[in-house]
């Protein structure tokens, strides 16, 4: 069955056909009635691939992240708002995960790039040469998500990385505390290991304190990096501070751990801050103070921004900073009493 078949049963032409199948001009009622009758006789499905090729349009949104299981979970929110923003403007989804290979991101970009999506959100960790190379001519519009690329002029929805980190930082010093520990993220990510960490230093710059380089760690995201980073501070010839910044919750949580398994009480001898406000943070003993950031705003932005440059034809440099909040519960004492 195809649609001339389809034509020749309504008694009508093929452009009759098409045009009640795309809803693409007005059609007389009886005729698109007799049409739709045939239409649901037979079971008749267009060839959808056909006409999307036809059409220069694939109604398909590439979607690549580069995550571990708990950025999975970090990121849940974000994806399941991009998937609702998607969907209600009819486009589909084809979702791929990195895990963090650089090969493997610029592999998955060009398999966008051969199944032709209309545009790519890149929920992206760190960029190399190979991200320049492939980005500066891509043929399908493109926003960032959670990070900018200065290199090329790429739209990004990305979170107040660097204020949020210094209000963290400032909470703790305003909360008594001189001698504080930081936990960081790897440096090649430049929002969560490079922007965090320049506003907890200018947060203490600001207090005319300064960092205690053999309080300064860096972890890789998980809660084991964040349980070593004790060990780290342990052997600091000044002794333990009586705070720590640590720029993710799961990084938060295994130094409260570490710091149990090691006779240190949270938050009467040390106090811990944390940042994205995870599912568990408010489930810790104690209960995690941290940066909530607004992943849904995160989402929104990036998915409308990028429809847009498809709809506009070109894609506009625009930067999206969320918002943030500071979330208090019990895992920082003050100290002024």
């Amino acid at each position: 069955m195809n649609i001339k078949d389809v034509a020749k049963m309504a008694g009508v032409s093929i452009s009759t056909v098409s045009r009640v199948i795309n809803n693409t001009a007005k059609v007389n009622e009886d005729t698109r009635a007799r049409v739709e009758k045939v239409l649901r006789e037979t079971n008749y499905r267009p060839n959808v691939l056909a006409r999307e090729l036809q059409q220069k349009k694939t109604n398909t949104i590439g979607v690549l992240m580069a995550a571990g299981d708990l950025n999975l979970i970090s990121i849940s929110e974000t994806l399941n708002t991009v998937t609702d923003v998607l969907r209600d403007n009819g486009y589909n989804m084809m979702l791929a995960n990195s895990r963090f290979s650089i090969e493997e991101e610029i592999d998955i970009l060009r398999t966008f790039q051969e199944k032709r999506v209309d545009g790519v959100l890149f929920l992206a960790h760190e960029f190399k040469e190979e991200h320049y190379n492939i980005l500066k001519n891509y043929p399908a519009p493109i926003v960032l998500i959670g990070q900018e690329y200065n290199r090329l002029d790429v739209p990004a929805a990305i979170h107040d990385d660097f204020n949020a980190a210094r209000d963290a930082t400032v909470y703790l010093i305003e909360h008594g505390h001189e001698r504080i520990g930081y936990i960081g993220c790897p440096t090649h990510d430049e929002a969560t290991g490079v922007k965090r960490k320049k506003g907890f230093e200018f947060a203490l710059e600001s207090y005319n304190l300064l960092a205690d380089p053999t309080l300064i760690t860096e972890g890789d995201f998980s809660i084991q990096s964040g349980y070593d980073a004790i060990a780290h501070m342990l052997d600091s010839p000044g002794g333990m501070p009586t705070a720590i910044f640590a720029t993710t919750d799961y990084m938060a949580i295994g130094a409260i751990k570490a710091l149990k398994d090691n006779g240190y009480k949270v938050p009467e001898d040390v106090s811990i801050i944390g940042f994205d406000d995870v599912n568990v943070a408010g489930f810790t003993e104690p209960p995690l103070t941290t940066i909530r950031t607004d992943k849904t705003a995160v989402g929104k932005n990036a998915a409308y921004h990028l429809l847009e440059c498809i709809q506009n034809g070109r894609q506009d440099k625009v930067i999206y900073t969320s918002s943030y909040t500071l979330v208090e519960r019990e895992s920082v004492i003050n100290k002024k009493g």
